[in-house]
C-alpha cells in the first residue's frame, strides 16, 4: 500500500480508484458551483492531486468545478496549484466532470515537469556562473 506520510498535520481520504489509504499534507480548497459535482468527486479530486504530490512540492491548490449549459452540459474543472515561488494553473472542459478533472491534473502535470526542468536549469546555470 503506497502512503504519502508527512510530519505535519495530514488530512486522511480514500482514492475511489485503488481503495488506497493516502495521507496529504497539501491544502485542497474545492469550490463546487451550481452543484456541478457529487460528492464521490471531492475524494478524486485529493487523490488526483495527492498522486502529483507525490512527485512535486505542492503547497496547496484551489480547485472550482462548474457547469455550462442546460441541454448540452459542458463541465468544467478550474485548478490553481500553489507550488514555491509560482501559481499554476489550468481549466479544462468536457462532457463529464471527473474527465474535466482528469484533463486538467494532465495538463498541471505537464506544467509541473516544465517547471521543474527549467528550476534546474536555472539553478545549474547559476552555480557553474559562480564557479566558471
Amino acid at each position: 500500500m503506497i502512503q504519502l506520510i508527512r510530519e505535519a498535520e495530514r488530512h486522511k481520504f480514500f482514492s475511489p480508484n485503488s481503495q488506497l489509504e493516502i495521507y496529504t499534507n497539501m491544502n485542497i480548497q474545492i469550490s463546487n458551483r451550481h452543484e456541478s459535482a457529487t460528492g464521490h468527486i471531492k475524494p478524486f479530486v485529493e487523490s488526483e492531486l495527492a498522486r502529483l504530490e507525490h512527485k512535486y512540492e505542492i503547497l496547496g491548490a484551489d480547485v472550482i468545478l462548474d457547469h455550462e449549459g442546460h441541454a448540452n452540459i459542458s463541465y468544467s474543472a478550474e485548478i490553481n496549484l500553489k507550488i514555491k515561488g509560482s501559481i499554476l494553473h489550468a481549466k479544462e472542459s468536457s462532457e463529464d466532470i471527473g474527465k474535466s478533472i482528469d484533463l486538467a491534473v494532465k495538463t498541471l502535470e505537464k506544467q509541473l515537469k516544465k517547471h521543474k526542468e527549467t528550476s534546474h536549469v536555472s539553478k545549474e546555470t547559476i552555480r557553474n556562473m559562480i564557479e566558471g
